[in-house]
Order: C-alpha cells, then sequence, then structure tokens
C-alpha cells in the first residue's frame, strides 16, 4: 500500500509538472545612457541594438517613449546578456494613413563589471 502511495505521489508531480506555466524572461536591470561616455571605458562593447515600438495611443507620448527605452533596454539584456545600453539615435514618425505611430531607437550594448 506505501508503494501505491509513493507511485501515485510521484506521478502526480510529473503530471502536474506538465501543467507548470511558461518560465519567463528576467526583466532586465540595464543602465541607460543618453551617449557614449567615458564611464563605459572599460566596458566591453558588445554590439548594436535596434528597435522599432509601436505606439500606444492610449498614452502620452512621454509614456510611450519611456515604453520604447523599456524594450530596447530588455532587448539588449536578451540578446547580449548587457547591463548598459548607450542610446545613439531615438526617432519618433508619426505614421500615415491606417498606419501607427512609430518609435525607432538605435543603441549600443556593453557590458560592465
Amino acid at each position: 500500500m506505501k508503494s501505491h502511495k509513493i507511485l501515485l505521489a510521484a506521478g502526480s508531480i510529473i503530471w502536474l509538472s506538465g501543467c507548470s506555466p511558461e518560465i519567463t524572461k528576467q526583466p532586465a536591470q540595464v543602465t541607460s545612457h543618453t551617449r557614449v561616455n567615458k564611464s563605459l571605458d572599460d566596458c566591453d562593447r558588445l554590439g548594436e541594438v535596434k528597435a522599432e515600438y509601436e505606439v500606444n495611443k492610449d498614452l502620452n507620448r512621454r509614456k510611450n517613449e519611456i515604453q520604447a527605452q523599456a524594450a530596447m533596454k530588455q532587448l539588449a539584456y536578451d540578446e547580449y546578456r548587457a547591463n548598459n545600453l548607450a542610446f545613439i539615435n531615438t526617432q519618433y514618425v508619426e505614421g500615415g494613413f491606417r498606419e501607427p505611430d512609430m518609435i525607432y531607437s538605435r543603441g549600443i550594448a556593453y557590458k560592465c563589471d
């Protein structure tokens, strides 16, 4: 009887593990810089990061820019495991007829100790 309980418990754990939620991405802990500066001199330059962000009409322009920056930082972390990001260029482009406004960003990802 004891072995049936152990097998039942083990089977339940295996079955429930198949229902576990998907592992989510680690949130980016990336320091942003408005330009390449001396504080990045001792860091490893990892590569260029480019992002396109579709503007959310329910948010004002500043909040959209903050969301775009957060998306860019997440991309730098996901692609390079960067902990610093220097923004090179950010451009807000108004959409045309039935086209959304967009924010285009470029930056350089760095890994600093």
